[in-house]
């Protein structure tokens, strides 16, 4: 049963780490079209 446990812990961490790995890069292209939009008129 403490497998198990183990188990859906290090699943549910990797998939919190993998969710805040993309809010970082979306947020970081958000900024990077922002950038591109105003150096374009």
């Amino acid at each position: 049963m403490t497998y198990m446990y183990a188990a859906y812990s290090v699943a549910w961490i990797i998939i919190f780490g993998y969710l805040v790995v993309l809010g970082k890069r979306q947020s970081t292209l958000k900024k990077e079209i922002e950038f591109l939009k105003l150096h374009d008129k």
